[in-house]
């Protein structure tokens, strides 16, 4: 029989040895074996054994979307048109030093207006402080004037009348309705004139009051230089054509007749009628001419019935000319001086109403 055969003691070692390095490799793979717990690996997501949850997708915000979907498009946009970073960097200074110039304008402007709110201020209270002036002289003045009418030191002590020769002191007083001993100041001198002019002789009026006690009385007078024959008495005119007077005593003047003016209206203190007063205006040259020619006196009376043919009345040379208009005076006052000198005398009428370049005028003896 075979011989059994032991395994070699070896062998028994070997298996033994092995057993032993197989446990010691899978200790060692056990521990060589990779540990998110344990490790720190970068740029690795950990991987969980777990089983993951399904993860619910969140819900968007339409208008969120849109609102970055255009925010990405205006990025997007805004890189395309300045790629360069400089560029924008340029342009954020520019927005900033506009923004600047934009502040210290407004600013400037902001501070100019407070400036003219001021000098608005200070031109209201000057104003303010000149009313303020202006009131008090006011009432410092009434009170003056209060005190000067109730004062007996302004009462009037004498009234004195210059520039009168047709019309009396006394007369002009009266009409003035002035009062010794009545305050100087308690009339108005525009009324006092109005009263003093009532009388047709004045013309013009001034008063002056000499403080504390004198009022002085200037007057003008018009001066009659005409008459005209109405009924039984004579109507005095002035040179322009008042009627001062109508009386019945016949003054040395010339006397004019044929006048339009209508008798209800002859009235001391009127004016003739404006055909009258044109009238008047052509006798007033014929008289001045006859002034130098020295025959004013020998002229009695005018008749201006007829503007086209002035008559003069001479009643010491007895005789009448037939003047014609007012034209060519001083022509027709050397044939007068001339035809008088040769008539003298001679009662009749001088002609001199014709053309005198074609004519020449002549005297007609009265039978």
């Amino acid at each position: 029989m075979p011989r059994a055969t032991k395994e070699p003691v070896k062998n028994k070692k070997n298996t033994k040895s092995k057993k032993k390095a197989k446990l010691v490799n899978e200790d060692n793979n056990k521990n060589d074996k990779f540990s998110f717990d344990e490790e720190i690996v970068i740029g690795l997501k950990r991987i969980d054994e777990r089983p993951k949850e399904k993860i619910k997708p969140k819900k968007t915000n339409a208008k969120k979307k849109k609102q970055d979907d255009s925010n990405i498009i205006i990025k997007s946009k805004y890189m395309q048109n300045y790629e360069n970073h400089d560029e924008i960097i340029d342009t954020e200074k520019k927005k900033n030093s506009n923004k600047k110039k934009a502040n210290n304008k407004r600013k400037s402007s902001s501070s100019k207006k407070i400036k003219q709110n001021q000098a608005k201020m200070k031109r209201k209270k000057r104003t303010i402080l000149k009313v303020i002036k202006w009131l008090t002289l006011l009432a410092i003045v009434i009170a003056g004037i209060v005190y000067a009418m109730l004062s007996p030191i302004f009462n009037i002590k004498e009234i004195v009348v210059n520039g009168n020769s047709k019309i009396s002191s006394e007369s002009i007083i009266s009409l003035s309705e002035l009062n010794i001993d009545e305050n100087i100041f308690n009339f108005r001198t525009s009324n006092i004139i109005e009263k003093i002019k009532s009388n047709a002789y004045i013309d013009d009026v001034q008063i002056k009051r000499e403080l504390p006690d004198k009022i002085n009385i200037t007057v003008t007078e018009r001066v009659a230089k005409y008459m005209l024959m109405f009924g039984n008495a004579y109507v005095y005119i002035n040179n322009q054509g008042y009627i001062l007077e109508i009386s019945d005593v016949k003054a040395e003047l010339p006397i004019l007749i044929g006048y339009s003016t209508p008798h209800e209206n002859i009235l001391e203190g009127n004016r003739l009628q404006e055909e009258d007063l044109e009238k008047l205006n052509d006798v007033l040259k014929i008289m001045d001419a006859a002034t130098s020619s020295k025959i004013t006196d020998l002229i009695t009376q005018i008749d201006i019935s007829d503007k086209s043919n002035y008559i003069l009345k001479l009643e010491k040379e007895k005789k009448e000319i037939y003047f014609g208009d007012a034209t060519n005076l001083s022509t027709k006052m050397l044939w007068i001086n001339k035809l008088l000198k040769e008539e003298k005398g001679n009662e009749g009428i001088l002609y001199l109403n014709m053309n005198l370049n074609s004519k020449s005028p002549y005297f007609r003896e009265k039978v």
